[in-house]
């Protein structure tokens, strides 16, 4: 038995998937791009709304001050696993989320 990996590389992409349960309209799919430039905005708004201080924050997530000022002045977002607790033990949270980008959407329109 060899000792070695084997890559095996797929050059299809993801929009090469079955595209039967794909929205008719162009419109109605999910601008990923303008989600990533929102996602520090939407973050730091869910923040205010459940946290009194940015203290607060560092200390629920396990962050450092630091990284929950930046969240909380929206200068970055958050990592996955840190998405994933809020998702997991904050109710509301995902409410907030597609709250935020049915508004985003209407004004982006």
């Amino acid at each position: 038995m060899s000792a070695h990996l084997k890559l095996i590389v797929s050059n299809g992409s993801c929009s090469e998937r079955d595209s039967a349960g794909r929205p008719a309209s162009r419109s109605k799919e999910l601008d990923r791009y303008r989600m990533q430039v929102i996602a520090a905005e939407i973050w730091s708004d869910w923040l205010h709304a459940e946290f009194r201080r940015p203290e607060d924050v560092a200390s629920f997530f396990g962050v450092r001050n630091s990284t929950a000022w930046n969240w909380w002045n929206a200068t970055s977002r958050p990592t996955a696993d840190k998405v994933m607790i809020a998702v997991l033990e904050c109710s509301g949270f995902l409410d907030h989320l597609g709250t935020y980008v049915a508004a985003d959407e209407r004004r982006v329109a």
